[in-house]
């Protein structure tokens, strides 16, 4: 049952539409519009990838069902989530396009993961739904007025131009560096914990931060579903657990502390870190008693920091870089950590404008 798009022949459709969006200046305005959208700050970030791979599955073959999300649905459905993370995902990263999400598998989230078909879908977020409308209208039209494989490869290219043009934009965004380091401290403990998407910036800072001490840090989306380690962020040497840290947007109690404690030395971490910057928070560092008590009963190293300006200082200091490498190392580690996961682009473009070139 359902159609199976040959993973050669996809490659080869996704190829040629790429090469056409990067030098062909005839983009169909209504698809590159509605890719546009789909980059509005409060749009799902897996929608692009949707539509990229139901206009690829379509460029393959004109009997998709572009509408189709299971391959089980129906004779001319596809599996969205097949072709998607063989085929879209990874030549996204090959040739360099934007889908909006980072992660492996976009399709395996909501509201994909649960239906079978566009017409089934019941539960979707407010602030979603006029989005998949749009989506869903777009992919109806393909079937409605009967796209062939040609014209579903000039939707594809158009849709395409817009990914590239985002893609273009994340890579050439000169992010200067620091005048004195205190400004620096000072800036990003302002920016990371006001504005919006205060959670991820939270986890940036911390990845950032890191990358100028150790040289494999590890740092996924928040509610990767591919998360297998305890904590946000981690620090592997010589392909060994070293550092886990949590890092939190809200207040901390000690019991939770001790519970992160007892999964990271339970997963092989014998240095644990706690990084909670929230006006809720009651501090946990009145006293050494704490840290004592979970160091001696788990065996490892216990650090906590109760601010960004905190954590950011202790990573300076002991940073085998020297100053002026760290102030211009940091605003450009900054940004790229925001894009991996995924921080909204006004949050991003703002970071940049912090730290004009000098």
């Amino acid at each position: 049952m359902g159609i199976t798009i040959k993973k050669d022949v996809a490659e080869k459709v996704l190829r040629k539409a790429y090469e056409a969006a990067s030098s062909d200046g005839n983009s169909i305005n209504d698809w590159t519009l509605l890719a546009t959208s789909l980059r509005e700050a409060d749009a799902p970030k897996t929608y692009t990838a949707a539509l990229v791979t139901a206009l690829l599955a379509r460029a393959c073959d004109e009997n998709v069902d572009p509408l189709s999300i299971k391959e089980k649905y129906g004779e001319r459905a596809f599996s969205l989530r097949t072709l998607c993370h063989s085929v879209v995902v990874p030549m996204s990263v090959e040739l360099g396009f934007d889908l909006g999400a980072t992660g492996r598998e976009p399709i395996n989230n909501q509201p994909f993961f649960r239906y079978d078909h566009y017409s089934d879908i019941t539960r979707v977020t407010a602030k979603a739904r006029p989005y998949l409308a749009r989506l869903s209208n777009a992919l109806a039209r393909v079937d409605e007025e009967n796209y062939s494989t040609e014209e579903s490869f000039y939707a594809l290219a158009s849709v395409l131009t817009v990914c590239i043009a985002v893609a273009k934009k994340k890579r050439h965004v000169a992010v200067g560096s620091a005048i004195v380091e205190a400004s620096l401290i000072a800036e990003t403990q302002k920016f990371v914990t006001s504005g919006r998407d205060i959670p991820r910036k939270l986890q940036a800072c911390v990845a950032a931060g890191l990358d100028m001490a150790y040289e494999e840090v590890i740092s996924r989306r928040i509610n990767d579903p591919s998360r297998d380690l305890p904590g946000d962020v981690q620090v592997v040497l010589d392909g060994a657990p070293l550092l886990t840290v949590e890092v939190r947007g809200k207040s901390v109690s000690g019991e939770e502390l001790e519970q992160f404690v007892r999964s990271a030395t339970g997963a092989g971490f014998s240095r644990v870190a706690l990084m909670v910057d929230a006006p809720s928070h009651v501090s946990l560092m009145s006293t050494d008693e704490l840290t004592l008590a979970l160091e001696r009963e788990y065996e490892c190293i216990v650090k906590v920091n109760e601010s960004v300006s905190s954590f950011l200082r202790d990573v300076f200091v002991w940073s085998p870089r020297d100053t002026h490498s760290i102030l211009s190392a940091f605003p450009e580690a900054m940004y790229r950590r925001m894009v991996e996961i995924e921080v909204r682009e006004s949050e991003m473009e703002h970071w940049a404008n912090l730290f004009p070139e000098v």
